[in-house]
């Protein structure tokens, strides 16, 4: 089974994405005023950031023991008690979600890779993937299981890299890339009105981040484990991310839609835009392509684990994504 999902994506589809790139994407520094940013903003409590109604509204749900619709099509269900037709009832589905919230961190602290071990032990199944993956990492971030994981996972291993490595260059590169999504989600169709607070949020975060912290490991570390603890700003950073991926996919669309069953702005509506929808192969590789960052997964399978790499020719010296993926979630692993 296809990891990511059940298309198939061919290779002149990969061969595309250089070239498309370059089109899409201005080469050269960017010429940002840092100054720009509204000092109110960067002294900001988190806690005091105003999130409208309808973000508050959006409830985090998926079960840790329903395989998510990962693949389109596939309707083998691990509760068959609660679930007809892959619907499940508003009680349970009211259930988890107040469990998960709970029970489940947005973002854990880092964890010993042997940590699977305990979180399979009952699973005989997926003991030599599990193994493998151990030897081979040293680390894994857990992230809530809420339809946002591989969001939350790209944009904080993106901000903990820059700020932890003290990479300017890698964020003179992100910084215009940020800057750069303005003009691309205009160019799509998107009210700027609507979207510019997520911009705002992302861009004084992300600045603040790697500009006006002390350059000590511990400080930058706990900026942003309350940065990412905190649902409402964190929801922010979330669709900032998703309305970047949504107009990229819009603009390239002749890339993508041949993969999708439905029409293609509806897809983009109700699987990208949407908070608490899963990143699926698309989604993942509008990522890299837009922000031209690799990223590196490894599934976790019956019997050995697979590795995809986004894209295919990277090296892994290179990248510094790596996450996790278990049926229908995403992790962090170091």
């Amino acid at each position: 089974m296809n990891p990511i999902g059940s298309m198939n994506i061919n290779n002149q589809f990969q061969n595309n994405q250089n070239a498309q790139n370059n089109n899409n994407i201005q080469n050269g520094q960017s010429q940002i005023n840092d100054n720009e940013i509204n000092n109110s903003q960067q002294g900001k409590n988190l806690n005091q950031i105003n999130i409208n109604q309808n973000i508050d509204n959006n409830m985090d749900y998926q079960s840790n023991n329903t395989k998510s619709e990962l693949v389109k099509g596939d309707s083998k269900d691990i509760n068959k008690n609660v679930i007809i037709g892959n619907e499940m009832s508003v009680e349970y589905e009211n259930a988890i979600r107040e469990q998960i919230q709970l029970t489940t961190p947005l973002i854990s602290e880092i964890l010993p890779i042997s940590s699977l071990l305990d979180d399979y032990k009952n699973n005989n199944e997926y003991l030599n993937s599990i193994k493998e993956i151990t030897n081979k990492y040293k680390s894994i971030r857990k992230v809530r299981r809420d339809g946002n994981c591989f969001y939350r996972s790209f944009i904080y291993r993106l901000f903990e890299y820059i700020c932890m490595k003290n990479n300017e260059n890698l964020y003179n590169h992100i910084k215009k890339k940020i800057v750069d999504a303005k003009d691309l989600i205009e160019r799509n169709g998107y009210d700027w009105t609507f979207i510019k607070d997520f911009y705002n949020i992302f861009y004084t975060q992300f600045y603040y981040s790697f500009n006006s912290l002390e350059a000590k490991h511990t400080t930058v570390r706990d900026y942003l484990d309350a940065l990412f603890s905190d649902k409402e700003a964190g929801n922010y950073l979330i669709y900032f991310i998703r309305y970047c991926i949504a107009a990229y996919l819009k603009e390239n669309s002749f890339l993508y839609e041949v993969y999708v069953d439905m029409p293609f702005q509806n897809w983009i509506t109700n699987e990208v835009e949407a908070i608490d929808h899963e990143a699926e192969q698309m989604q993942i590789m509008a990522c890299v392509n837009y922000f031209d960052i690799g990223v590196k997964i490894e599934y976790l399978n019956p019997g050995k684990n697979e590795v995809m790499k986004f894209p295919e020719d990277k090296p892994d010296k290179d990248i510094f994504i790596t996450v996790l993926f278990t049926p229908g979630h995403y992790d962090i692993l170091y």
